[in-house]
Formats: C-alpha cells, sequence, structure tokens
C-alpha cells in the first residue's frame, strides 16, 4: 500500500477509497466532521484521519471572501485561545483552517472548499453552489441581515448575521456546513450505516434520537438495511460528532 506524508501529522499515511470502523464514528482530524464511507487517508497507529478534501487542501489559497490576501492553511489556531471563529459559517473551529494572519480572517476548510464543486457567478464576491436536495436552481452564499426561518437541510434556526446558501426564487436556505454533508454515516447506537436522504420520504416520521419529527422537506439520515426503518435528523447525528 502507498503512504504518504502531510504536515499535519508525523507519520505516513495511508489512502483508503472507504473505512469501515463498524459502530465507530470516523471523525476527520482537520476539520471534526465525519468521514466513514468517503476516502480517507489514516494513521492507524495514532488513529489519525484527514478527509481526501483536507488531506489535498493547497497551502496557499486566493479566496472571493477575502481577496485582498492569500489565506495560508495552518494545522491548528494561530490564537492564544488555540481555537478561531469561521468568518464564514460564524462557527468556532480548532483544527485545519486557512488563516489571513494581517486581517484575522479565518475560513474552515470545509467553508473555503465545496466538494459539490462551486464557482463565482457573475459578481466575483458571490459564489454559488447546486445542491441535490434542491436540484432546480443553483444557492447562492451571502449573509443573513435578519432572522430567517429554518435551514431546509437540517431543520434548524438560521440567526442573523451568518453565511448561507439561498435560492430566492424558492426561498430555499441552508447552512453552509450542510452543503457538505457526508452521503454515509456510522451512529454508535446504531449497528448499520446510515445513508443521506435528500427529502424525507415519509410523511411523518420520527427521529429515532431525540424522538422528534423530522419534517417531510427536510433531508434525514436513514438506515437502508431492509426491515430496518431507523432514521435521524441530520443535526442529531452529526451535532455529536
Amino acid at each position: 500500500m502507498k503512504c504518504h506524508n502531510h504536515f499535519t501529522h508525523p507519520h505516513t499515511l495511508s489512502f483508503h477509497k472507504s473505512l469501515d470502523q463498524g459502530a465507530q464514528l470516523i471523525t476527520c482530524n482537520a476539520c471534526n466532521f465525519p468521514c466513514t464511507g468517503t476516502p480517507v487517508y489514516t494513521c492507524h497507529k495514532c488513529n489519525f484521519f484527514l478527509h481526501d478534501q483536507c488531506f489535498n487542501a493547497t497551502r496557499s489559497l486566493t479566496h472571493p471572501s477575502h481577496p485582498d490576501h492569500p489565506l495560508s492553511l495552518f494545522p491548528s489556531p494561530t490564537y492564544t485561545s488555540g481555537s478561531f471563529v469561521c468568518n464564514s459559517c460564524n462557527k468556532m473551529g480548532s483544527g485545519l483552517c486557512f488563516c489571513c494572519s494581517a486581517c484575522e480572517f479565518d475560513l474552515h476548510v470545509h467553508c473555503a472548499y465545496n466538494d459539490l464543486n462551486p464557482k463565482p457567478a457573475s459578481n466575483p464576491t458571490l459564489v454559488q453552489i447546486k445542491l441535490k436536495s434542491h436540484p432546480s436552481h443553483p444557492l447562492t452564499k451571502h449573509v443573513l441581515v435578519k432572522d430567517s426561518h429554518s435551514c431546509d437541510v437540517c431543520g434548524t434556526s438560521l440567526p442573523a448575521g451568518i453565511e448561507v446558501y439561498r435560492c430566492d426564487i424558492c426561498d430555499y436556505d441552508a447552512h453552509v456546513e450542510c452543503t457538505v454533508l457526508p452521503e454515509t454515516v456510522r451512529w454508535k447506537d446504531h449497528q448499520h450505516t446510515l445513508s443521506l436522504h435528500y427529502v424525507n420520504p415519509h410523511r411523518l416520521f420520527e427521529c429515532d434520537v431525540c424522538k422528534g419529527l423530522i419534517k417531510q422537506k427536510n433531508c434525514m439520515y436513514k438506515c437502508t438495511t431492509s426491515g430496518c426503518n431507523y432514521g435521524t435528523h441530520i443535526k442529531c447525528v452529526t451535532a455529536k460528532v
């Protein structure tokens, strides 16, 4: 097996098209997102994992949200707190990040990149993507100026001041992190792999984690094993990782 080196880890890493750790949830050490069922680089000695996207992230990046200076890729935040607040999603991070130290501008790797192939719109300050959960129109990234309704992917609230992807035609909104959800995850309380469903296939479905209802328009993680009807809210799985 070919071995690979990465600047965030002292040992060589091996590449796997997918890695199944049974009931264990595999989390990327760079971005802290699940990486079960996705291409992954791993050091089994240290239980260290990197998404293919995080492993191949460029060391320097010019990003449309910060065009004045290039962003440098750091293995961890440069602040004394050991964490940073992403200027895209306004959420805290503690791992791999793109940073402009001159401006104290920081981005999560998954916010700087989008595995759904984002492309610049006619206005270079905007970014558009297409989602499988909303195939009719592209979504444009922008900052919410006031509290909005819930995210149409995960169903949780969208407070003012955060960046989201939005389709104005359909009044469809999505958290930035909800545009890069893994297709499959493993959950500690269920023996089978859960797959991402882009629309809840049931009129009414009770989440098997929190016991709340999953709206039909929202995405969900569901077991596709024959005879098994286990399913969860998006956040009930990803928030625990």
